[in-house]
């Protein structure tokens, strides 16, 4: 399928998902290296990105389940390590100047506020794209025959999409932070040419 094809065809799935909301942008989307992870407990499991672990080989499923083993057993040490490192970050931070300082941080305002229900809603392996609707503005997972739609704001809630200058960015890649009328911002890597355009349909900080 040529990429003018795959373009039309996540289209089509998202409009179902969306059922008829007339959509103006479509923007693929990854989760930005830096963001922090959100709380076990707020991590999406999306039903259409969840049929590749039916194709598993009885090996991959046995790795897969030790491996998760290893995780949960390590994750005391992993909580450990964070708390003894934490006075030494922060005094790192605190000698940061303050536009550094601002830069440097991927995510504000806790997980209950609006960016962070889009930081959770993007912890998840599989596509995403951005939807700007004419309400609402939609984080959707696409699957191979289906889109589901993990998270969504009044477009009144976004007070600006924010180019992050300071990071490296091409016209197929680039960091984009969402600020949101709560004070909450979040940082979201956005891929390919169609990001200026996303810029352009939104308010600008």
């Amino acid at each position: 399928m040529t990429s003018a094809g795959a373009d039309a065809a996540v289209r089509n799935l998202v409009t179902t998902a969306l059922r008829g909301e007339p959509v103006t942008h479509l923007q693929p989307v990854a989760r930005h290296s830096q963001v922090p992870k959100p709380p076990r407990r707020r991590r999406p499991h999306p039903r259409v990105l969840t049929g590749t672990g039916a194709q598993l080989s009885g090996g991959q499923r046995a790795l897969a389940g030790a491996t998760g083993f290893v995780a949960w057993l390590t994750d005391p040490l992993h909580f450990l390590g964070e708390l003894l490192l934490a006075p030494f970050r922060g005094l790192r931070w605190l000698c940061r100047g303050k536009e550094k300082r601002r830069r440097n941080k991927r995510f504000a305002g806790g997980w209950d506020s609006a960016a962070g229900g889009l930081g959770a809603a993007m912890y998840v392996h599989g596509n995403r794209v951005v939807a700007l609707g004419r309400r609402q503005v939609f984080l959707l997972y696409v699957g191979a025959h289906e889109a589901e739609i993990a998270w969504s704001v009044p477009r009144e809630e976004v007070t600006g999409v924010e180019f992050a200058s300071w990071d490296p960015s091409t016209e197929q890649r680039a960091t984009l932070r969402w600020h949101f009328r709560d004070g909450s911002w979040y940082d979201v890597t956005a891929r390919g040419t169609g990001w200026k355009q996303l810029v352009d349909a939104l308010p600008t900080r």
